[in-house]
């Protein structure tokens, strides 16, 4: 397809995908509906998560990010990556700073569904994996997400990303603040989850969120994320990329708009 023909058939696509949701329901109503859609998807196995990389992840903003077009970005960090399997485990296997390895990091932390068996298929979801610094990935370790008092950061990634103590009122230990590039991003990301996976979730209550549901102050701050740093065409793509792998999409990229349809 030339790229005209692409984007109409994109455009089609997607009008095509979101057929049968009424575009005017709110709250639970509009919650469901989605829910019901985006959670049939193919599931992958977790080393096709390996091979998906390659293709999905050469549409986040930060690429390229080498004079190797093949490796990938970092989104906890500054470095890129060969996008090949580290190791016959599939791990990143032993770092003692950033840039010794990347891995497949559950944004949402999958301690927090429970650990990787019980994800009810969240464990290995495209929209739920992203390529991360080893070393800064076991510091973010399962902190909830948001901002970061600048008095009390604890560390400061190669690309921006912090971790310290959390400018809340409500919450006041320990929270990551990813860089501003991937704030809207990520905040999108947990909005899919939530829905996709609303109910599905029987762990746990951590400082973030209660089963799928995300708490109200962290809530505020992917809100305000979601706005700060709007969708953007890399986004876009990697969205359409996960389509075409396993079959589903973000609502929340291809119509933003709905994140305000929902209340929680």
């Amino acid at each position: 397809l030339n790229q005209s023909n692409r984007i109409q058939y994109i455009i089609e696509t997607v009008e095509e995908y979101y057929s049968d949701i009424d575009t005017s329901a709110i709250d639970d109503e509009l919650k469901y509906q989605l829910k019901n859609l985006i959670n049939n998807h193919y599931v992958m196995s977790y080393d096709e998560i390996w091979d998906a990389f390659t293709v999905v992840d050469h549409n986040l903003p930060t690429y390229p990010c080498s004079d190797n077009t093949t490796y990938i970005p970092d989104v906890y960090s500054g470095y890129c990556w060969d996008p090949e399997k580290i190791s016959s485990g599939g791990e990143c296997g032993n770092y003692a700073k950033e840039g010794d390895c990347y891995n497949r990091e559950h944004l949402w932390p999958k301690s927090w569904f429970g650990g990787f068996d019980y994800g009810m298929n969240a464990q290995t979801d495209l929209f739920e994996l992203w390529p991360t610094d080893g070393y800064v990935n076991g510091l973010r370790a399962n902190y909830p997400l948001g901002n970061v008092k600048r008095s009390n950061v604890k560390y400061n990634s190669t690309n921006g990303s912090l971790l310290g103590l959390c400018d809340n009122d409500v919450y006041t230990s320990y929270c990551f603040e990813p860089c501003d590039t991937y704030k809207g991003d990520f905040a999108r990301s947990y909005f899919y989850l939530s829905t996709a996976y609303a109910d599905e979730w029987s762990c746990c209550d951590t400082d973030g969120v209660n089963g799928s549901y995300i708490k109200p102050w962290m809530e505020d701050i992917l809100r305000d994320w979601n706005i700060f740093d709007p969708v953007d065409d890399d986004e876009l793509n990697r969205n359409d990329v996960i389509y075409e792998l396993q079959y589903n999409r973000n609502p929340f990229i291809d119509y933003p708009e709905w994140v305000d349809q929902i209340s929680e």
